[in-house]
């Protein structure tokens, strides 16, 4: 998106908002599919719930961790059959309802939760898929032990075919080392299965956690590098079906927040700038937002006289943990002119703490050059969630 276009969208759309541009999206996932061909594409609802529909010609599965997000996905006429029902915890009413939705593909991060999942399966008088998943020593997943055991005891399992395993070990993973001894791993495992349980997976289900460049100091040219070395790793064929699942590394490039400068005053000799928005709407990974800049536009809406200034950039909330930027070097900054922050596709718009002093929560819109801006959520009040039923 040119820099005009995200001015002139600051300008009409209002602020705060997110703005994810599926022209951005679609393109990245084209470009994924491609590297990693013939590998299917999963995608992690959970990074951005609100793309969901938009890579619905570009995902051959959905990875669903929640009630909350499987209601999305039947409010927004996905595909039952692509859904894959993760999480470590699964209840009962959730997983009954699944099926009675139509969908066919499950995990099992517990010897528990595969006894659930076979339960709703009989009940419902249907066949079901499950892929176990192997833990990294997290709470996600199980032990080895626990997955052989799954795959001794699958005649138990009537319901419920197994059909490989799942492993993801975590985000923002840099080092293509790492990576490999993962899928080396997983791979061994694979194989001693086979030979020790004459267990034949036909599907793996990995992710990677690639990680995306988000401030201003990161290598760039890092995030397509990762990408051609992950491929790398599977040139050959494999004797099952392989299955990436990803969220931030498809979603995070697409996504800009705006918000506007509100106030401005010197305290002792900080500079400082308001803006309407704040921490609780800009959540980069695991990251202290004054501890990094990320790649942001400055949009002045008056002519430029002064010269540059640095300036603290401060949210909204009445805490002194609300800071976004520090030693930020604006000229000229001003009340009423735009901060918009890049590479928020991913987590931000869901991850924030949206209901810490009942501030109005911020439009989203998609983007894309033939539609132009699409509301897909007006702004929310949030005080009423924070007070007793009337």
């Amino acid at each position: 998106m040119t820099e005009e276009k995200l001015c002139e969208l600051a300008q009409t759309l209002g602020t705060p908002s997110y703005v994810f541009d599926t022209d951005i999206l679609t393109e990245r996932a084209r470009l994924v599919r491609e590297k990693l061909r013939p590998a299917k594409l999963c995608f992690a609802i959970k990074a951005n719930p609100f793309l969901a529909r938009t890579l619905d010609g570009q995902a051959d599965r959905y990875e669903v961790c929640s009630p909350g997000e499987f209601h999305i996905c039947v409010q927004s006429g996905l595909d039952m059959e692509k859904i894959v029902l993760s999480g470590v915890n699964k209840a009962y009413e959730d997983v009954r309802y699944a099926m009675e939705q139509g969908v066919v593909h499950y995990t099992a991060e517990s010897v528990r939760q595969l006894q659930l999942v076979e339960r709703c399966a009989a009940e419902a008088g249907r066949k079901v898929e499950a892929l176990l998943r192997v833990t990294n020593g997290s709470q996600f997943g199980m032990s080895e032990s626990d997955v052989i055991q799954c795959i001794r005891e699958r005649a138990c399992f009537p319901h419920v075919e197994l059909t490989g395993l799942q492993y993801f070990t975590g985000t923002q993973k840099k080092s293509m080392k790492k990576i490999a001894a993962e899928v080396a791993y997983i791979e061994e495992l694979i194989g001693r299965i086979q030979a020790e349980e004459g267990f034949v997976s036909r599907v793996l289900e990995f992710g990677p956690g690639l990680g995306v460049p988000y401030f201003t100091k990161d290598d760039f040219a890092e995030d397509a590098r990762l990408l051609e070395e992950f491929a790398a790793l599977f040139k050959e064929a494999r004797p099952y079906e392989l299955i990436f699942e990803m969220g931030r590394y498809l979603t995070a490039s697409c996504g800009y927040y705006m918000t506007r400068i509100e106030d401005q005053k010197k305290n002792d000799a900080v500079n400082v700038c308001i803006v309407d928005g704040g921490i609780h709407h800009v959540n980069y990974y695991g990251q202290n937002m004054a501890m990094k800049t990320p790649i942001l536009s400055y949009f002045p809406q008056h002519p430029l006289e002064e010269e540059e200034t640095e300036w603290t950039v401060y949210g909204s909330l009445c805490t002194m943990a609300d800071v976004l930027l520090k030693k930020l070097t604006l000229r000229d900054a001003r009340v009423g002119d735009y901060l918009v922050f890049h590479n928020i596709g991913a987590y931000s718009v869901t991850e924030g703490i949206y209901l810490f002093l009942s501030r109005r929560m911020p439009r989203i819109y998609l983007y894309s050059e033939e539609h132009g801006a699409e509301l897909l959520r007006e702004g929310l009040e949030t005080w009423p969630l924070n007070m007793a039923d009337s």
